[in-house]
């Protein structure tokens, strides 16, 4: 007969709990060259790293740290715009682009729609801090997207 035991490491640290916010939209709605796009309605929220309002178009960082933000929308040509008609859309932080995080497509009829998205990781070095999904394009229609915003934990400090 055999008789043996398994040692028992010791117990590991918790991890960081997950800090997220995700929003979207889906009603289309009209936008001009250098408007902030609308998110109308939350949908998951963990921890208060991230917030936002229904209905508006800036998300607010509260704590410090390296964020990720993960953002997709639906794009079609708005009525009456010259072709070929070029969109894109881009994060920014405080009003300024976040390296990375943009998306272009250009249009050539009016029956054209497409898909934008991007992934990018952004630091906060102090907060509250303010990002924006952002388009440009003469006249366009988008709807039918969504933006996760995630806290990944504090900036290195090495």
């Amino acid at each position: 007969m055999l008789d043996f035991t398994i040692p028992q490491g010791k117990t590991g640290e918790s991890g960081t709990p997950v800090e997220l916010l995700s929003a979207y939209s889906t009603p289309a709605q009209a936008g001009t060259n250098g408007t902030a796009l609308i998110f109308d309605r939350n949908a998951l929220s963990y921890g208060t790293a991230v917030s936002h309002t229904a209905g508006s178009s800036s998300f607010t960082l509260n704590k410090p740290g390296v964020y990720s933000v993960a953002f997709q929308g639906n794009f079609a040509p708005g009525s009456g715009v010259n072709f070929p008609l070029s969109v894109s859309v881009s994060l920014q932080q405080g009003g300024s682009p976040v390296a990375g995080a943009a998306a272009q497509h250009t249009f050539h009829t009016s029956s054209d729609s497409a898909n934008l998205s991007f992934t990018a990781p952004l630091a906060a070095a102090s907060a509250p801090a303010t990002l924006q999904v952002v388009g440009n394009g003469t006249a366009y229609l988008y709807g039918i997207m969504g933006i996760t915003i995630s806290r990944l934990g504090d900036i290195p400090t090495t």
